[in-house]
């Protein structure tokens, strides 16, 4: 018969959960401590570390836009038009119709970031709603949601955006939509392998034999448990909208006219590669620099994450 003390025990390891490897080879616990050590793990990856702070630099001027920008994004000045970096105060040049490039590049930023975020976390949601209840209710649940989803992971993701940007127009709303229903199928695959993972796990069982319900062994045991590799796939899930957006606008279906797009300045750029190269370049190497920076921040959240021990 189990006493208080060990009932009590048995609470404790179900709070903190299965216990996770330092660097040393230790055992740590998850919640509190293991975020700290997730942390510590992330910051021995410099790289990572440094392309952090690049993200938190853009997040803080694509927020502080108008004061970063030196001019009216979409203020159209033909007797301005096509000068080079430096001209008349230009920082950048200005594109065709006059535009300063550099005060569109920092709206862009800001239109890259928004979709990028809001669509990513939007299909996280939706991901581990479905995929939380596929994997831990089962049954005919499952069957169903997975079922949906198998049809949906079978249908061209990048085709499905395009087709609904088209129908929906567009618009800011249009794409983060677009970019969300279409990436949502992949997520919701791995939520339901983790809490299939998970579910039968000794501290899930301590909890249930203690009385919690469904919901809550759901999301307060085997949800924060899941999100190291869920945490992994989103950062990796934020480029790729991003990218997602700028071939939208690329083939004309990205956000409409006159708000500023690094996407639809590249496709206005490679018209003029020739006489003024810094309407492409401008844009493609900070497109670049931000791809790069997310995808090497998702590295360092993946090492960080891996419970053997082993520093890659």
């Amino acid at each position: 018969m189990s006493t208080p003390e060990t009932l009590e025990h048995v609470g404790d390891e179900v709070e903190s959960g299965p216990p996770v490897l330092d660097d040393d080879g230790k055992a740590g616990k998850v919640g509190e401590s293991q975020a700290r050590l997730v942390w510590r793990r992330f910051g021995t990856n410099k790289l990572a570390l440094i392309s952090l702070y690049f993200i938190g630099l853009l997040i803080l001027t694509a927020i502080f836009a108008p004061l970063v920008a030196t001019h009216d994004p979409i203020a159209v000045d033909v007797t301005s038009a096509l000068l080079q970096p430096g001209e008349e105060g230009h920082i950048l040049g200005t594109d065709p119709i006059g535009r300063d490039v550099f005060s569109r590049l920092i709206y862009g930023l800001r239109t890259a970031l928004i979709v990028g975020f809001v669509a990513e976390l939007a299909a996280l949601a939706l991901a581990i709603v479905i995929g939380l209840v596929a994997g831990y209710v089962g049954g005919r649940a499952e069957q169903l949601l997975m079922g949906f989803t198998d049809v949906m992971y079978a249908f061209p993701g990048y085709l499905f955006a395009v087709i609904m940007v088209t129908v929906m127009g567009r618009s800011v709303l249009a794409v983060i939509l677009a970019i969300t229903v279409a990436s949502w199928v992949g997520q919701a695959r791995l939520v339901r392998a983790q809490t299939l993972s998970l579910k039968s796990r000794d501290f899930i069982e301590a909890a249930r034999s203690m009385g919690a319900g469904g919901p809550r062994v759901a999301v307060r045991y085997i949800l924060p448990n899941a999100m190291g590799p869920i945490l992994v796939a989103t950062s990796f899930g934020i480029p790729g909208a991003i990218a997602t957006e700028a071939g939208l606008s690329l083939l004309g279906l990205g956000v409409a006219p006159p708000t500023p797009s690094w996407g639809a300045m590249l496709t206005e750029g490679i018209q003029y590669t020739m006489v003024a190269p810094h309407l492409m370049l401008a844009p493609a190497v900070l497109f670049a620099l931000t791809l790069l920076a997310f995808n090497w921040v998702g590295d360092g959240v993946r090492e960080a994450f891996d419970t053997t021990g082993v520093t890659r």
